[in-house]
């Protein structure tokens, strides 16, 4: 299950703690409860969930990533990691909110994924997502990583409704990333970038963060999203999850 690009953008993301700080930061609260995590790769952001007291159950398809992801939560408590397929599972509504962060666009069917994990959700429970952004930036390093496609506001907004949730907030992330992205991608035609290229980016973090601050723009090089599902539905019960913040 090697996939050379994306082993390398998961060891770039292993190595870049001031990106996922601020990747984490711009998610927005999240629910006291259970947490489902898909698509988890090396475990970065399930060891911050878990640091941080929530309960991650994590999933990803690959079991070598599990295997490190296990690694890189070993003896921290509240974390449950599991190998599979999550556009095949059955689930329960348990969990007070899904993260997808860069996982949507590998799979073919978004919708019928975005649908099947709302089973798993409890009644006005949370959806998050990053996903990558501009249409016009998909390129050969898409390509190499595995992507279906590159969302717009409106794409997402059409798909995270067409699976029945409710009141999507979306908010443009790293403007500043979108020159590298489309220089490698598709100006070069690169599988990746250079690892040097992605370092420098890394210790220019505080920069890339007063551009999204000070400049607010409707464009970025990702997209995150809330949504909710209905505080009612065919389930039952209705439910309140209260949030904290990070």
């Amino acid at each position: 299950m090697n996939n050379m690009p994306q082993d390398f953008w998961l060891r770039q993301l292993g190595e870049a703690s001031r990106f996922n700080q601020w990747v984490f930061r711009s998610l927005g609260p999240l629910p006291r409860g259970a947490i489902l995590e898909i698509g988890c790769g090396h475990g970065n952001f399930t060891a911050m969930l878990a640091r941080l007291g929530h309960r991650v159950t994590a999933m990803d398809i690959n079991p070598d990533y599990v295997e490190i992801a296990r690694r890189q939560t070993a003896g921290i408590d509240e974390v449950e990691l599991i190998c599979g397929d999550a556009t095949r599972v059955d689930w329960e509504p348990r969990f007070a909110a899904v993260l997808l962060l860069d996982v949507l666009e590998h799979v073919e069917d978004d919708v019928g994924l975005l649908q099947r994990l709302r089973d798993a959700l409890v009644p006005g429970g949370l959806l998050v997502l990053k996903v990558p952004a501009g249409r016009w930036l998909y390129g050969s390093m898409d390509r190499a990583i595995g992507h279906h496609r590159r969302y717009s506001r409106e794409t997402l907004t059409q798909v995270c409704e067409a699976a029945g949730y409710s009141s999507p907030e979306l908010h443009s992330f790293n403007a500043a990333g979108i020159p590298g992205w489309w220089l490698n991608g598709r100006l070069l035609q690169r599988s990746t970038p250079p690892a040097a290229q992605v370092r420098v980016f890394e210790r220019l973090i505080s920069l890339a963060q007063l551009v999204d601050r000070l400049i607010p723009m409707p464009i970025g090089l990702s997209l995150i999203t809330r949504a909710v599902t209905p505080r009612s539905d065919n389930r039952g019960a209705t439910a309140r999850t209260p949030t904290q913040n990070y």
